[in-house]
């Protein structure tokens, strides 16, 4: 495993690739250091502007913004309205009542108060329950499908209802260096559906287990689709000026979004800010550990590291004790969610886990982290 020269990113991540011993977001942070984000702005509207060119039906909204109520995409329905000028109708694809937390249903509250039209599309939560349990077994990924269901959801509404952009936040090929997305710039979103989350493994499992209609739901619409429509997602995070996890979870609690209380220990989210709105997402980030030596806590850091918040000595002493943290309560919550036992759990995660990178110890469950960090 290789360590970027800046950051904490390893080459072990999914899409991601080093340019001269530098991670993608460090190589595109320092060759673009002076960003006018004025012109950048300026050129997003002009891309919306083309983009609904030709529409006859200009309708109720002018856009789609996809949500989860929490700190990214609140401000970001804001942005979009307050910014840009326009009228967003935000999708969001909740999670099941036995999965989402009430900080979640709190916040999806928030956002309707702020003066949004909402729109809520739900899995159904057995067949949730089943789809989580198959892609962890299959892929090492209990929210896999929760991800499919999200990407996948919002563009179908948008064909469904007439809406020909849609907006999205960060653009993760600069952001944390999935460069199979890339598009034709960096507004570009159009290739979300080359993302390692949505195509990965297919998509016959899930119609397999859940059938035509509900599979549907999770699976991304096909190009002929998004033609038909002249469907087009824009990454708004290239023209945002102040864009960081620190600045959208401040500016979002401002305007009554709930944050998590001090959970760093629980969750190994030092920020307290990511995905409000469940707690399973937090065993991902702890598989993801296992699998490639990083986890949440090192994507964190990398950002406040490009950002010349941190040192990468510091980042290296946090990362260290946050990274992989997933507690056992939230361990219990998903395997009774999901149906298995404890033990069962465990030998899957190990099925996954990096053995060139951590030791197998069954009498502590937990992997041990053989490399050292930086």
């Amino acid at each position: 495993m290789k360590y970027c020269k800046k950051c904490l990113s390893t080459n072990l991540r999914p899409g991601g690739k080093f340019i001269d011993g530098l991670c993608s977001p460090c190589h595109f942070t320092e060759n673009e250091p002076n960003v006018n984000y004025h012109v950048k702005l300026k050129l997003l509207k002009e891309l919306y502007r083309d983009s609904r060119k030709g529409q006859k039906n200009k309708g109720a909204y002018d856009c789609i913004v996809g949500v989860s109520g929490g700190k990214d995409s609140t401000r970001q329905a804001q942005w979009v309205r307050d910014r840009l000028g326009l009228r967003p109708l935000l999708i969001c694809v909740a999670y099941p009542p036995k999965q989402m937390t009430e900080i979640g249903a709190k916040n999806l509250s928030n956002i309707i108060d702020l003066g949004f039209d909402l729109i809520t599309v739900t899995p159904s939560p057995k067949t949730s329950a089943q789809l989580s349990l198959e892609s962890f077994r299959k892929f090492g990924n209990v929210s896999k499908t929760s991800e499919k269901a999200l990407f996948s959801t919002v563009p179908r509404m948008a064909i469904d209802l007439g809406v020909n952009t849609i907006f999205w936040g960060e653009n993760s090929a600069t952001q944390v260096g999935e460069k199979s997305i890339l598009g034709k710039d960096e507004f570009d979103a159009n290739k979300l559906r080359r993302m390692n989350t949505i195509q990965a493994g297919g998509d016959n499992w899930i119609y397999e287990l859940a059938g035509n209609s509900k599979g549907n739901h999770y699976v991304y619409p096909d190009e002929i689709e998004f033609e038909k429509k002249k469907i087009n997602i824009y990454f708004l995070g290239p023209a945002w000026d102040d864009w960081s996890n620190t600045n959208n979870a401040a500016y979002a609690a401002l305007h009554g979004l709930t944050l998590r209380p001090s959970e760093e220990d629980k969750t190994g989210d030092i920020s307290n800010a990511s995905m409000l709105d469940e707690e399973f997402t937090n065993i991902n980030m702890m598989i993801k550990y296992y699998k490639f030596g990083f986890g949440r806590a090192s994507d964190i850091v990398n950002e406040s590291i490009r950002l010349g918040e941190m040192s990468r000595n510091d980042g290296i002493k946090i990362v260290k004790k946050y990274d992989g943290v997933c507690d056992d309560s939230i361990i219990s919550s998903y395997c009774s969610y999901v149906g298995i036992e404890i033990t069962e759990f465990w030998e899957i995660v190990y099925s996954y886990t990096n053995k060139k990178l951590f030791k197998i110890n069954e009498d502590i469950l937990r992997p041990i982290r053989k490399f050292k960090i930086g």
